[in-house]
């Protein structure tokens, strides 16, 4: 085939260059020019005569442009392009290189069949990820029929003829034998792509140790260390220190023990700069440039988790949303114990992001639902004109991939399935199995019994041996009030099709986490604890945390969570408390209070999580203390006897892997590692803090500004300069763009929407910044960038809505607005300074809650959004009510406030106005009904009324606020 197309190459050349000269002379017409022809009747010679002119014409670039290719593939680099005549010189180039392909197999040796190693196959890891440093990219066999080439960073021809061939002046071979990949031989080789090495070419011996990547490049190299900061790219890091932009492959190489997505690097990473040191004016101007920017304090204790997505593994992967990021560099120092077995490893797919590392997908969800509950709760008392402090870069990052993992349909059908099973057992009259683990994933959930529990109850299906019940059905149950039989319940891992693994705690008693190292098993332990210390199931649980990890463990279960700083003074309380408890159940099992909703409360589980080992006599002291019929007090804690220990974990091959007691297959262990420990904390922190901040809709607060009369009509018009015919998102209630000019997306039309008001909200971003802050692939991002795109549509000028990104810098164009940043301009002024037209016109973009149909798991990043629009909405409605009512406007007054609701939902402020204004309109039954939805509201979310409010519904009920003494 190779022949045929050179000679058909080499004949279509000669046809051109010699034989459409020879044609144009023999059968081209050039007419004489003269006055009396050119004015006299034409026939047809001047016609014939342009078409002879064009010929030539074409004849002559055509041949100058093959001549230039000519030169460029002797010389081997580029000497110039045509400037609008590209198709031209490609085609021109494919000819050359067929014909110069014919002309080096033709002369090349054959050479006994053998087989030379260089790249492996299309289904081999990527030679980035699995080839050491300083493989050789091909090896010393001679005269060796080469097999094919997989492009690694920093590779172009030259540099990969020139290991592969012997000589950088052969690389058109490989063009010729690429014609798809290489039709363009100059264009750079996109790493990971397959070259073919021309058959019966002979490799040359390749030199020892050099590999591709330091052969494309002349001299001395040198590395320098560069620490991430703010706003950096990989490509921004290459054109400062190497000089060019493309040249980011190189760095990623270099540092690949960090960098396993080339679209995310974190704040505070050192990373090493291969290549030519910088001359001292352009170190001096790098050094210039970054300390304007003032010290970055590094967002993370240790360097980020360095994922194995890319190592070869036979194991089944479990779903993506289990990741096992580990730390880069695993702490040494501390023994491996030897008694620990050695399980299965379970190489898990990589999550969204690399910021979750392996926290399961219930501790995620329970972390978000905290996260999201604490809040709440600070908005619903929030002072008017504050607004809630944004969270720190590096949290918000963290609440992201946690938004994105998470499964809270697992966790609300898990808490139901338990509170039902537990009435459903005490109405029955049955007694509480004993429950040896719960298996859980997308579709239903299973109760695995230590003993043959009897046929399932209604609802459930199933044998004595297991209880199934669908997560859809456990979740059409509705909620119930009825004590959870099982509150010990926490996951420890995922099994490799994705099933979430719970095991009673209860039943282990004393649970012992066995692992490599102590930091292993602290991680181990932290996991667990959290869900105990947030999961709605074990709500009645009391937890006292000790030793490493408790101050976090504190975060987040607020008062559930008690920390005590003395481990050994813990391990006394609690073997007395064992035995107080075991006293108490002499006569009565533990189950049978539990399913008591009367009793229940006295049994209530006592958790004592141990985050150092205790010594050998405190560990006996425990097991002697817990043995016997479970008690409802449990331990957890690390143990270096892997034969002691109900869960065992363990590092192998780049990944972990985790061993359950009494089941045989593997798991991927769930683990809170030091590198999410520290965001993790401040994430909680934060939700916890009530410190506020002045917001940008107070106005600026100067002493010369003071709040405009009451009026009873306002001469004053909102001009609302917004068109109809261009896109415009609407964020306050189901979120939506209108006025696009493209056609609608059939599928992912939400996740399009998300995409576009985080570029709305983030202009001149990297694509980077935007794959990171939504918690999606690479992959995924550009296809929605790409949708999105048609889907906007162009301006009445053939203007893209959203062009492409040829700075790097993704923005949209200026006539795509939104409802939020309508009502920004609305109350830019300050609510004091506005007229009553300005702040109706606000509440009247309220068509309900702000990202009202956001499903859970997306708008994570948009979380201070949301709670920016609800705050500026709940102000403008207490101003336009304190108005409404010094005119004794009811209507206006009710309206507002009702509006308000819609987007805080149970705000205290805003009841209050609402108390307030039935009061005033002498409508006695409505206040009543509204002190005492006020008054339930804050016992159902166990919060405390403000003074305030307090002496107001004294007030509208009694007449009076109650005496005080002074």
């Amino acid at each position: 085939m190779r022949w045929l197309r050179g000679l058909s190459s080499a004949g279509l050349l000669a046809l051109i260059i010699f034989g459409a000269p020879a044609a144009l002379l023999s059968w081209g017409r050039y007419p004489r020019l003269s006055l009396n022809g050119l004015l006299g009747p034409d026939d047809g010679s001047l016609l014939f005569g342009l078409i002879t002119a064009v010929g030539w014409l074409a004849w002559a670039v055509f041949t100058l442009a093959t001549v230039l290719e000519l030169v460029r593939l002797l010389v081997g680099r580029p000497i110039v392009r045509l400037p609008g005549l590209a198709v031209v010189q490609q085609l021109s180039a494919g000819l050359l290189l067929a014909v110069l392909a014919l002309a080096a197999s033709a002369n090349a040796p054959r050479a006994p069949s053998a087989i030379a190693a260089v790249a492996g196959t299309a289904q081999s890891p990527s030679p980035v990820a699995a080839e050491p440093e300083d493989a050789v990219v091909a090896t010393s066999t001679p005269a060796a029929e080469a097999l094919g080439y997989r492009v690694r960073p920093g590779d172009d021809l030259w540099s990969v003829s020139q290991a592969l061939l012997g000589d950088g002046r052969r690389w058109r071979e490989l063009a010729a034998a690429n014609p798809r990949l290489l039709a363009d031989p100059v264009q750079e080789l996109r790493p990971g792509s397959h070259l073919a090495v021309p058959a019966g070419v002979v490799l040359a011996e390749a030199p020892p140790a050099v590999p591709v990547a330091e052969a494309a490049a002349a001299g001395p190299r040198h590395a320098e260390q560069v620490t991430v900061e703010r706003g950096d790219t990989l490509s921004e890091l290459a054109l400062e220190h190497l000089g060019q932009a493309s040249r980011w492959p190189q760095i990623a190489e270099a540092n690949r023990e960090l960098i396993s997505d080339p679209d995310h690097i974190e704040i505070g990473w050192r990373l090493s700069i291969p290549g030519a040191e910088p001359s001292t004016e352009q170190a001096d101007e790098t050094a210039g440039r970054r300390s304007t920017r003032g010290p970055t304090d590094p967002i993370r204790l240790d360097p980020p988790t360095a994922r194995s997505s890319d190592s070869p593994s036979t194991a089944v992967a479990p779903p993506a949303a289990e990741s096992t990021a580990l730390p880069a560099t695993p702490p040494t120092g501390t023994p491996s114990p030897s008694p620990v077995a050695q399980p299965e490893a379970v190489t898990p797919s990589p999550s969204p992001i690399g910021l979750v590392g392996p926290v399961g997908t219930v501790a995620a969800a329970v972390i978000i639902g905290t996260v999201e509950t604490r809040r709440a709760l600070r908005l619903r008392q929030r002072p008017r004109g504050r607004r809630l402090i944004d969270a720190d870069p590096a949290a918000a990052r963290l609440r992201v991939a946690l938004g994105a993992v998470q499964r809270p349909d697992r966790v609300l059908a898990l808490d139901r399935a338990l509170r039902h099973l537990g009435q459903r057992l005490a109405a029955a009259g049955r007694p509480l199995p004993a429950l040896s683990r719960i298996e859980l994933d997308d579709r239903a959930l299973a109760f695995e019994w230590a003993q043959p529990a009897g046929d399932p109850l209604d609802g459930f299906a199933g044998d004595p041996d297991c209880w199934q019940i669908a997560v859809a059905k456990a979740i059409e149950l509705g909620p119930s009030e009825h004590p959870c039989p099982y509150p010990c319940l926490v996951s420890v891992g995922t099994a490799a099709d994705g099933r979430t693994i719970l095991v009673n705690a209860e039943q282990s008693r004393l649970l012992g986490v066995a692992a490599d190292d102590a930091e292993l098993a602290g991680a181990s332990l932290l996991a667990m604890g959290i869900e105990l210390a947030c999961a709605p199931w074990s709500v009645e649980t009391r937890v006292l945390a000790a030793g490493t990890g408790s101050e976090l463990l504190a975060l987040s279960g607020g008062e559930r969570v008690q920390r005590l700083s003395d481990p050994h003074h813990a391990i006394s309380g609690i073997v007395t408390h064992a035995t107080q408890r075991q006293k108490a159940l002499s006569e009565v099992s533990l189950g049978e209070l539990r399913l008591d909703p009367d009793r229940a409360d006295a049994v209530a589980p006592l958790v004592l999580i141990l985050g150092d080992e205790p010594s050998p006599i405190e560990l006996a002291r425990l097991e002697h203390a817990l043995e016997g019929e479970p008690c409802g007090v449990v331990v957890l804690l690390p143990t270096t006897s892997g034969e002691a220990a109900t869960w065992q974990v363990h590092r192998t091959a780049g990944s972990l892997a985790g061993r359950l007691d009494g089941l045989a297959a593997g798991l991927m262990p769930h683990t809170v590692p030091s590198t999410i420990a520290k965001d993790l904390a401040g994430l909680l922190a934060d939700a916890d803090s009530a410190a506020t901040e002045p917001a940008w809709w107070a106005g600026d607060g100067s002493a010369n500004i003071r709040p405009l009369p009451t009026r009873v009509e306002e001469a004053v018009d909102i001009v609302r300069v917004i068109s109809d015919t261009e896109p415009r998102l609407l964020l306050i209630g189901p979120a939506e763009l209108v006025g696009a000019r493209g056609e609608e997306p059939s599928r992912a039309r939400q996740q399009l929407i998300e995409l576009c008001a985080w570029i709305l909200e983030h202009p001149r971003s990297t694509a980077t910044q935007m794959a990171a802050s939504l918690g999606i692939a690479e992959g995924t991002r550009r296809s929605n960038l790409s949708r999105l795109r048609a889907w906007l549509g162009s301006t009445a000028e053939g203007d893209a809505y959203l062009p492409d990104a040829y700075a790097g810098r993704i923005e949209l164009h200026a006539g795509v607005t939104s409802d939020w940043q309508q009502l920004q301009t609305l109350l830019a002024a300050g609510l004091d300074r506005l007229p009553e037209t300005s702040l109706v016109a606000a509440l009247e973009l309220v068509r309900g809650a702000p990202l009202a149909d956001a499903a859970p798991g997306q708008w994570h990043w948009a979380e201070e959004l949301r709670t920016d629009i609800a705050s500026a909405l709940r102000d403008a409605a207490l101003v336009l009510t304190e108005r409404a009512l010094a005119r004794r406007d009811f209507d206006l007054a009710r309206w507002a406030a009702a509006r308000a609701l819609t987007v805080a939902p149970a705000d205290e402020l805003l009841m209050a106005a609402r108390i307030r204004t039935e009061h005033l309109a002498g409508a006695t039954s409505e206040v009543n009904r509204l002190v005492t939805q006020v008054t339930r509201q804050a016992r159902q979310l166990g919060v405390d009324l403000l003074p305030e409010t307090v002496e107001l519904c004294q007030q509208v009920i009694e007449g009076a606020v109650r005496a005080r003494r002074a």
